[in-house]
């Protein structure tokens, strides 16, 4: 049960990129109810000294994998969720139309965590993990069937509440290296998304579509994930990529880190945001079972990937916070500090050090400070990390 609680002394970031304020934060029940300087503790009410520590919106992260039970990606909510200070998480793709009822009746409603999800376009989902995990790894897309916009839409439909969008893979070894399988599942994974009117999420590494080609036509709303991916059809090795990813972002396409085990490289990141200054619009980990003890580990970490890259912290903030939130389509609940909002908070600190962060072709960056979170609230109930 939710008690009474004001955060003091902590450097408030409420998610939409802006500075911090010096203001104290009200938590009753399951509601943040006041925001202000200089707010007295009230009788009965617990007071937490938030000195040092950064006051943000709960994390959203924007690509995890907790469909779990399911083949062989998915982690438990709670291994991505709270205890990294996470209070509201996005599967992406990891149930198609026959298994997402499971998700939704089973996994869902025993989370601590708000958890929301991407219809995979293939019917079966999500079931393997990469090809040297087991002797016959088979991808969604082996079978074009598999793809079926008119089932996702009735899953769609009948699901509203936490169906938000659709996800489709498009990778080379997911299609059997079939170059019309790749379209078939785009083309479906276009139409389920237009027909509901929801946000599509790509992934698109090593696949047979072009780059240019799959970026125009996504729409704006849409999701570009995997955004430093290290593979040659990456947005960032060429004149004609790049312009093709800058007219897309000046459409309205959002783009999505979703670091994973394959999809996060210093030298494309680096290259990405230091000479092209594109940076991300959502910072996201692609959390699942083959990288949740390294590189990933969790939002944190990839988190402060993007301080040692020289991204400002508000805006570090608010692409966990506000932005993963209006992706989602839920910015109305989640992804600001504000009264009225469900208390949902998370305590962050700045730690100085030599701090190794790995990417995922093993290649290190040894950063000055990372963030590392220590605290957090969920529905207004207190939550220690440390």
């Amino acid at each position: 049960m939710a008690d009474s609680y004001l955060i003091k002394n902590g450097d408030i970031y409420d998610g939409s990129g802006g500075s911090a304020r010096q203001v104290d934060v009200r938590v009753s029940g399951e509601t943040i109810t006041e925001i202000g300087p200089g707010l007295s503790s009230r009788p009965g009410e617990s007071v937490l000294d938030a000195s040092g520590l950064i006051v943000a919106p709960g994390l959203i992260d924007l690509h995890t994998h907790v469909f779990t039970g399911i083949g062989r990606w998915s982690l438990r909510p709670d291994q991505a969720g709270l205890r990294t200070g996470v209070t509201t998480m996005l599967d992406t793709g990891t149930a198609g139309a026959l298994t997402y009822e499971a998700f939704h009746h089973l996994v869902m409603p025993s989370a601590q965590e708000d958890i929301f999800a991407l219809l995979n376009i293939a019917l079966i989902g999500c079931l393997q993990g990469y090809p040297d995990e087991l002797p016959a790894s088979i991808g969604e897309l082996a079978d074009a069937r598999l793809a079926h916009a008119p089932s996702a839409i009735a899953c769609i439909n009948r699901h509203p509440d936490r169906i938000v969008g659709v996800k489709v893979r498009l990778s080379a070894s997911l299609a059997e290296n079939r170059a019309e399988n790749e379209q078939v599942g785009f083309t479906q994974a276009l139409a389920a998304a237009h027909a509901t009117g929801l946000p599509l999420m790509v992934h698109h590494a090593a696949s047979q579509i072009p780059l240019p080609e799959l970026l125009s036509r996504l729409y704006p709303s849409d999701i570009y994930t995997h955004l430093y991916h290290p593979q040659v059809d990456g947005g960032f090795t060429g004149k004609v990529a790049l312009t093709a990813m800058q007219a897309a972002r000046g459409r309205g396409v959002m783009f999505d880190v979703g670091h994973g085990k394959g999809a996060f490289a210093w030298a494309v990141a680096e290259r990405a945001c230091g000479e092209y200054g594109f940076w991300p619009d959502t910072i996201s980990t692609d959390i699942h079972h083959f990288n949740l003890h390294g590189p990933v580990i969790d939002l944190p970490t990839t988190m402060s990937k993007f301080l040692a890259l020289g991204m400002p912290l508000e805006a570090i903030i608010a692409a966990t916070t506000l932005a993963p939130a209006r992706a989602m389509r839920l910015e109305h609940r989640f992804g600001s500090l504000l009264p009225g909002r469900q208390a949902d908070i998370t305590l962050l600190r700045r730690e100085p050090g030599e701090w190794s962060l790995t990417d995922v072709l093993g290649n290190v960056r040894i950063a000055p400070e990372r963030l590392r979170a220590v605290q957090v609230f969920k529905r207004g109930v207190l939550h220690p990390i440390e």
